[in-house]
């Protein structure tokens, strides 16, 4: 009985005393600190100020990035340290701003046509493809272009979003010009036939 008492009593010194981690929420996972020259940089709006008094100093990022998001902002500043431990804030005074986004940034993210995991493999058919494969038509789809120069990319997200890998182009519908902007595809499943040498 001594033995465990001791061995316990060892164990929980070994350990030490385990803080628990402030959940940060999902929404709040992108909010980040900002500099005072940002500030004014990014006509950034005070929305809120907040006090965290002797918290866990892994915590106070997150619990900063928390307030900041149910106050309304994006950024946060801490504008005066009260308390250190290990040489980490762990009570501080901070200021949260809403930062409007850079338009140029926003807009090129929010108009990009990205393909879907997996959609880079799917690729336009070949004959040798078609003789040394098991490929089969699956079906067919009509893709219009929505922005100048990502009609392929459309193409092949519609072609693994219906369980394809390979297309083979039957129509072109309509041009700019010069390049295609709306084309009807066959889609085709293709199963690898390895060659025995």
């Amino acid at each position: 009985m001594k033995k465990i008492i001791l061995t316990a009593v060892v164990l929980s010194l070994l350990s030490g005393c385990v803080t628990r981690k402030v959940r940060v929420l999902p929404q709040a996972t992108n909010i980040s600190p900002i500099t005072k020259v940002a500030v004014q940089n990014l006509d950034c709006q005070m929305v809120d100020s907040y006090i965290i008094e002797d918290a866990h100093p892994n915590n106070v990022d997150r619990m900063l990035k928390n307030q900041t998001y149910a106050s309304g902002g994006n950024r946060y500043h801490i504008t005066k340290v009260l308390d250190t431990s290990r040489g980490r804030p762990s009570s501080v005074v901070a200021e949260l701003f809403n930062c409007p986004s850079a338009p140029s940034v926003s807009v090129a993210k929010a108009t990009k046509i990205m393909l879907l995991p997996g959609a880079n493999e799917v690729q336009p058919i070949s004959f040798a493809e078609i003789e040394n494969n098991e490929c089969k038509v699956i079906g067919n789809k009509v893709v219009a272009e929505q922005q100048q120069g990502t009609l392929f990319d459309e193409l092949s997200n519609q072609v693994y979003m219906a369980g394809g890998n390979r297309y083979h182009v039957v129509k072109v519908i309509e041009t700019d010009g010069q390049n295609p902007t709306s084309v009807s595809a066959d889609v085709y499943r293709c199963k690898h036939r390895s060659v025995a040498y």
